[in-house]
């Protein structure tokens, strides 16, 4: 019957995209709902950096599971774009970690040194390497780590050629189609209730991003808002050519001539507008740190609504009801993890063996801290 599936994807996003893009190539038959359009929230906000090194500040599973999931990008960026035909710009030249003062040059020599012991390239350049190979930053900058595995890709297109390769593959995508809740009997999902009507599966995977947690008979998925403005220049000529990180902002130097600016953090906000001090914020901090910024023409500012849990790990994994998996909570690494994120997703439905420290760490069925007390120490 047409209302009958092997696995119903609840969010269109970059991850319950590459989750079909998974399941498809291995001959489920998929279909991806999206309560809006494709790649609408969260993943056409971000500066879809690939930043495996940058963000993590000590080993773990998660830093693990960032870098085997950036690992798969250069030989999962053409199979994307032939399969979809779409261009996602991935970069490939490494990133930049500033430090403006001693302690943070200090933090980030420690940070060299465990990625070395993990056996990942990684460089500490001081100001006169840093001025050598990027002048135009502030000679105020202390140095920075020189990532050289760390790229970036456009994140919409990213998801979109999740999407369309999906399709090609035989995935169905339905958008503007709203799940209402969760069918189960005896413990086992059945399907879903939607705006377009009943659909049948023996599995569904939650992949809703911020919104995960809303969809009736999905038990105890806490997810908490991160509101993040950010916004794009255009410079007269280029002025960097890696991306760079600090402590609290980032700036992404795109194909095609724009720059990214980003990003700001509301905890517990999913407020869609610009705020004149957000875009002040974020302009102010990107011209300290290059200072030729001041001439660039501003493009445009947007949000996006970060989904966050409560110990800042993502839920991959099975919940209590049999059939009934998550994917959902990646926060700032939705674009980095996507790659082995749909993989292991597709691993688990399918049986296969998965990695028992992940499984473990990323459980939607673990304990967690009282979301109340993330959210009270943001503010």
């Amino acid at each position: 019957m047409d209302n009958y599936y092997d696995v119903i994807i609840v969010g269109g996003g970059v991850n319950g995209c590459s989750t079909a893009f998974q399941l498809s190539k291995r001959g489920y038959k998929t279909i991806v709902m999206e309560k809006g359009r494709v790649a609408q929230e969260a993943s056409q906000a971000a500066a879809g950096m690939l930043g495996a090194q940058v963000e993590v500040s000590e080993r773990g599973p998660f830093f693990d599971f960032a870098r085997q999931s950036r690992s798969m990008f250069p030989e999962l960026v053409p199979e994307l774009e032939s399969l979809s035909g779409v261009s996602v710009s991935f970069v490939n030249n490494g990133m930049i970690k500033t430090a403006w003062t001693k302690r943070e040059k200090e933090q980030l020599l420690g940070r060299m040194e465990f990625q070395r012991h993990a056996g990942e390239p990684v460089e500490w350049w001081e100001k006169d390497q840093l001025q050598s190979h990027e002048p135009a930053v502030s000679q105020q900058v202390e140095g920075a780590l020189y990532i050289p595995g760390d790229g970036q890709v456009k994140a919409k297109e990213w998801t979109m050629a999740y999407a369309r390769a999906a399709e090609n593959l035989g995935a169905e995508i339905r958008e503007f189609t709203e799940i209402t809740s969760l069918l189960d009997h005896g413990g086992k999902v059945e399907g879903v209730k939607s705006s377009a009507g009943t659909f049948y599966a023996d599995h569904v995977v939650i992949a809703g991003g911020a919104w995960s947690g809303n969809i009736k008979g999905v038990p105890g998925l806490k997810m908490i808002p991160v509101k993040g403005e950010i916004l794009s220049v255009r410079p007269r000529r280029p002025v960097i050519t890696r991306t760079i990180h600090t402590s609290d902002f980032y700036i992404v130097p795109k194909l095609g001539g724009s720059v990214i600016i980003g990003a700001t953090e509301r905890v517990g906000s999913v407020d869609k507008r610009v705020s004149a001090g957000a875009v002040q914020e974020l302009l102010q901090k990107a011209c300290n740190l290059i200072p030729t910024l001041e001439d660039a023409e501003f493009e445009r500012a947007w949000t996006g609504v970060r989904p966050q849990t409560a110990d800042g790990k993502p839920y991959l994994g099975t919940s209590h009801i049999e059939g009934l998996w998550i994917a959902a909570g990646h926060y700032r690494n939705g674009i980095l993890l996507s790659a082995l994120t749909g993989k292991f997703l597709a691993d688990l439905i399918g049986g296969r063996t998965v990695d028992s420290e992940w499984e473990l760490e990323f459980s939607p069925q673990r304990s967690l801290k009282a979301e109340e007390d993330l959210i009270e120490s943001n503010h």
